[in-house]
């Protein structure tokens, strides 16, 4: 329950902007892309966390958001983990113990489902 644990109940993404709707409370912003870190995880895995910034000191939206997919080459995701904070993102990138998921909306029920048994 902690791992997947958000307030975040739906993110909206296009054209490099960012929604995060919070009930019914929303906050968006235009996000740069910052690069990308490759992980080194205790277990002997690699990930990527791809890093991106909100410039607008007036949004209510998280200043940094990276996201995660599991995937180091290019390739069709499944779903995401995307970590938000407003510290920095080497503090982000230290996040091990919550990592919220995210699934496209147009999935059913039983495709999440059972994407996350083979997660």
């Amino acid at each position: 329950r902690k791992g997947y644990a958000s307030d975040v109940d739906t993110i909206g993404i296009e054209n490099g902007v960012m929604e995060f709707h919070r009930g019914d409370k929303e906050s968006s912003c235009k996000y740069d892309y910052s690069g990308y870190k490759i992980l080194n995880y205790a277990s002997g895995k690699k990930g990527v966390r791809y890093l991106f910034e909100c410039k607008d000191a007036g949004s209510q939206a998280p200043k940094y958001v990276q996201f995660s997919d599991h995937i180091i080459a290019p390739r069709k995701s499944s779903h995401f983990h995307i970590f938000m904070g407003n510290t920095s993102q080497e503090a982000l990138l230290t996040e091990m113990d919550n990592w919220p998921t995210y699934y496209p909306y147009q999935l059913t029920t039983q495709q999440v489902v059972d994407d996350m048994l083979h997660h």
